[in-house]
């Protein structure tokens, strides 16, 4: 049996306006890397926190994704919602309004005050089934 279950795209939305915490994925020095940051879905969108000068200008136009999962190992259960998407630094006082959802002490700790807007392609995720026993 394939314990394996896609996830509708709302199914997908409704598990990442849950979190806060997930791992953004982007091309650095032509190579993959991957960081750990707090996020907000807004709208259809993720707003990520980070720090302007840092990690924020290095995702600025860049073709991103964004994995936030849950995985329970004692029951071997879980899902994972991955967003591939354009990422935008914000930069305008007005922008920053719709970001208000993201926490404002981010888990990095200070200066990590910026935020990076990112605009979703694809949403697609996956849960893992509970194994049944047949006996």
């Amino acid at each position: 049996m394939d314990r394996l279950e896609a996830l509708s795209r709302a199914e997908c939305l409704e598990l990442l306006s849950r979190g806060s915490l997930g791992r953004v994925a982007f091309t650095e020095r032509a190579l993959p890397a991957i960081r750990p940051l707090n996020y907000a879905l807004v709208g259809n969108h993720l707003v990520l926190r980070t720090e302007a000068d840092g990690l924020g200008r290095r995702l600025d136009g860049q073709i991103v994704a964004f994995e936030v999962d849950e995985i329970d190992a004692e029951q071997q259960t879980g899902w994972s919602v991955v967003v591939t998407g354009s990422a935008r630094l914000l930069r305008n006082p007005g922008d920053l309004v719709r970001a208000e959802p993201v926490p404002l002490v981010p888990l990095a700790g200070n200066g990590h005050d910026a935020c990076v807007y990112v605009i979703p392609g694809d949403i697609t995720g996956r849960r893992i089934r509970p194994a049944y026993d047949a006996a």
